[in-house]
């Protein structure tokens, strides 16, 4: 029985996915069977970088459902983590499967510097005393619309930084013909600031109604990028990739500021934006 694999890892670029035959997926399968009771228990990871694998089976008409899947009704689909023997299999069937050695490489990196931090939701671990918020036109933090499953999986970080859900998986640049050049500041900011966001200095000067809100732009660099928004609260928040949106760092604190939060591999704060209506994303 094939199965599909999603690598769980980026915030504005597209998971790389791959495809297992049927002998590979009978030894992921027996380890899963022997894990049902610890997969159902363990919530999704709430951090940037590295959150596991997403599995699911590939049906059709001569595809027989496995019983693992079954059972799970309508959602048939495994997020596996914090199960360091499958993990490792995975890690090396992606290198296999996508012919990336690089990517095996990072995944392994990634692997040992999660491995151990626990991947429970926590209460924040420090108090943390959200800003003014200087922008009249700052949206309210509303989770449960960029939560829903018609919405949740299909837009990302940029989608939710410039509050425009287009359900298309928003790339830098992608609306206005100038895409990412290289994942760097120079390389996506330049992308940004074509479909309509401005540099900013900071975010503690007063933006008028119709003058936007600020958003902040971060990069694992060669990797991925990642936005913030400023919420009309004062404190931040953020939708990592197909993740849901969320108002805490990778440390389940609040976040005051994304130049000074917890953002895992994200190491590289580039600069503070203001975005608003006026802007166009693709």
């Amino acid at each position: 029985m094939p199965l599909l694999v999603t690598v769980d890892m980026f915030s504005g670029l597209e998971n790389p996915s791959f495809v297992i035959g049927d002998d590979e997926s009978r030894n992921i399968l027996s380890g899963l069977e022997a894990n049902q009771s610890r997969l159902a228990e363990l919530p999704r990871p709430s951090v940037l970088g590295y959150r596991g694998f997403r599995v699911s089976h590939i049906g059709g008409q001569d595809k027989q459902t496995p019983e693992l899947f079954a059972s799970r009704g309508a959602e048939e689909t495994f997020q596996v983590y914090d199960l360091p023997e499958i993990e490792k299999q995975l890690i090396e069937l992606s290198g296999q499967a996508l012919r990336d050695d690089d990517l095996k490489s990072l995944l392994f990196a990634e692997f040992e510097r999660t491995s151990g931090i626990g991947w429970a939701e926590t209460l924040a671990k420090t108090q943390v005393k959200c800003p003014p918020c200087n922008a009249a036109d700052a949206p309210a933090y509303n989770p449960g619309f960029w939560n829903q499953p018609n919405r949740q999986p299909y837009n990302n970080c940029y989608n939710y930084a410039n509050n425009q859900a287009t359900n298309t998986f928003a790339q830098p640049g992608r609306a206005t013909g100038k895409p990412i050049t290289a994942l760097s500041c120079k390389g996506v900011q330049p992308s940004a600031q074509s479909d309509g966001l401005i540099p900013a200095a900071g975010f503690a000067g007063q933006l008028k109604p119709g003058q936007g809100w600020y958003v902040a732009l971060v990069i694992w660099p060669g990797r991925d990028y990642h936005w913030y928004r400023q919420d009309n609260v004062g404190c931040w928040s953020h939708k990592p990739g197909q993740t849901a949106a969320r108002n805490t760092d990778s440390s389940g604190n609040a976040i005051a500021d994304p130049k000074t939060c917890d953002r895992g591999p994200y190491t590289a704060f580039c600069t503070y934006m203001i975005t608003g209506s006026w802007v166009t994303i693709r």
